[in-house]
């Protein structure tokens, strides 16, 4: 049995991870030995308003089912997570109704979340950079996440800014009572201890 078929992304992710360790400084490196990358994603909820630059993931966000993945805006040490997709989704709902409640949805997105840019950061390095617009073309081939053209490293214990970048102007009219909620979703692979 071959156990190396099926399994290219596996070995492309563990290669990428050996390259960047052997970039870090000395006392920085992960023990790769002990890293095993398994298929995840990452994704932060929220109520957000219109205008501006809204971030998705404060120190105070709380890592929390439906709502976010995050422990506050960083991952925690020890694991870090690869990027090869990248996907926003948004629901208007009851602006009372909690993250985890919305049902989120890829299809007639409003025009003004269309037109605006998502951005992922850590330390001042922009890791992505993408218009809505063009993520949300990808799925009209059924695909729900845009393929990154190269991986985005999200390291440990690093703050991460996940931000929605208006076009200046930007308003959206609703109706009293109603709110806008935003879902930022990463596919990749996350590296968790091996036993």
């Amino acid at each position: 049995m071959n156990f190396l078929r099926n399994e290219e992304p596996y070995l492309r992710i563990t290669e990428y991870l050996k390259y960047k360790n052997s970039m870090r400084k000395e006392n920085e490196k992960w023990n790769i030995s002990a890293m095993k990358p398994m298929p995840s994603f990452l994704y932060a909820n929220k109520k957000v308003d219109i205008g501006g630059t809204v971030s998705l993931l404060t120190g105070s966000s709380v890592a929390k089912r439906g709502v976010t993945n995050f422990d506050g805006n960083s991952l925690v040490k020890g694991r870090v997570f690869v990027a090869s997709g990248i996907t926003m989704k948004y629901a208007i709902a009851d602006a009372n109704t909690g993250e985890q409640d919305v049902a989120y949805s890829l299809s007639q997105m409003p025009n003004v979340l269309m037109q605006s840019t998502l951005v992922v950061k850590q330390k001042n390095e922009i890791l992505i950079e993408l218009p809505i617009s063009d993520m949300l073309a990808s799925t009209e081939n059924g695909n729900h996440y845009f393929k990154l053209g190269s991986f985005a490293l999200l390291e440990d214990d690093t703050i991460t800014e996940i931000e929605i970048q208006y076009p200046e102007g930007a308003r959206l009219d609703l109706e009293t009572g109603k709110a806008l909620f935003a879902s930022a979703r990463l596919s990749g692979f996350v590296t968790y201890q091996k036993r």
